[in-house]
């Protein structure tokens, strides 16, 4: 079963709570190019929140062929999506660790570094990532709770 890209974009529409306006959108490669798992397609939108170009999110959709690619991605990628680490017994790991609470209803599998959340849903890789450090982690998890419901959603209209 495939989505698509038209099927789980958000629009303005979808986020005229936060009145965003879309800054910039293009495609993007995949969080682990040039290695393999690559994505079939990638897309990247940059919106500004509350009017102001302060408050930037940008949302990117990675589509892959299977959930385990996905999910290889995601986790191989989050090492790329940011240059921060932390630290851990013997070594460091990327700044993007599976939240404190399971409370986010996000996808099968969750990563959260601050503000940003990076979760796999079915066969799509989401990051939901503010910029610049004026968007509160509420907002960042409501618009990616919105495209983990849209998701479902297209699921549900597809069987």
């Amino acid at each position: 079963m495939e989505l698509t890209l038209e099927a789980i974009q958000l629009t303005s529409d979808d986020l005229a709570d936060v009145a965003a306006r879309r800054a910039s959108a293009q495609e993007i490669y995949s969080p682990t190019a040039p290695r393999r798992p690559i994505a079939q397609f990638g897309w990247r939108d940059r919106w500004w929140l509350n009017h102001t170009a302060a408050q930037q999110v940008v949302i990117n959709y990675w589509f892959f062929k299977s959930h385990d690619e996905a999910r290889t991605a995601a986790d191989e990628g989050r090492f790329r999506l940011s240059a921060q680490t932390v630290s851990t017994l013997g070594g460091r790991d990327s700044i993007y660790q599976p939240p404190s609470n399971d409370k986010h209803g996000l996808g099968d599998v969750v990563w959260q570094a601050g503000a940003n959340f990076l979760f796999v849903e079915q066969t799509i890789v989401v990051l939901v990532a503010e910029i610049g450090g004026q968007v509160l982690e509420e907002t960042t998890l409501h618009i990616a709770q919105r495209i983990s419901e849209k998701i479902q959603n297209a699921l549900l209209s597809k069987q």
